[in-house]
């Protein structure tokens, strides 16, 4: 198996993600059409900056979808990571700034509970890292063999 960043683990599903908010942003009644081209536009471009990685994983999911996929739960764990690392540091400083009290509460507080949720699961991961490698490895890949 060839050696993949965590860029072309996650493209796929970042793109799906992307995907329903344009499309949940184009039926919004109350939003501009100039708020919604943007969107649109910002979708193109990031398409077109990542179209090799697009390309590379739409190729290898229709080879093995079983292994991409199972490379698409592992980079989405470590991106999660690293986009937590980054945010937090970030709504602090938005916390400290902000003008609502309740804001700043809901926020912290939705923050605090994902943060908490993401490390109990890299915990159990941690704790049954064979299981959950062997099922992965072994009967997962099963589903997807034609």
């Amino acid at each position: 198996m060839e050696s993949i960043t965590w860029i072309d683990q996650i493209v796929v599903p970042v793109f799906i993600l992307w995907f329903v908010g344009i499309i949940l942003v184009l039926f919004r009644k109350d939003l501009e059409i100039l708020w919604k081209l943007s969107f649109l536009f910002l979708f193109v471009v990031y398409l077109i900056l990542f179209g090799k990685e697009w390309s590379n994983a739409l190729d290898r999911l229709e080879a093995n979808p079983g292994w991409e996929i199972r490379s698409y739960i592992y980079g989405l764990g470590k991106a999660i990571f690293y986009f937590l690392f980054i945010l937090w540091p970030i709504t602090m400083i938005r916390l400290y700034y902000t003008g609502s009290k309740e804001l700043a509460k809901h926020t912290a507080s939705l923050l605090v509970t994902i943060t908490i949720l993401y490390w109990m699961l890299f915990w159990l991961y941690f704790q049954f890292m064979n299981e959950v490698d062997q099922f992965f490895d072994g009967r997962f890949q099963e589903w997807f063999i034609r």
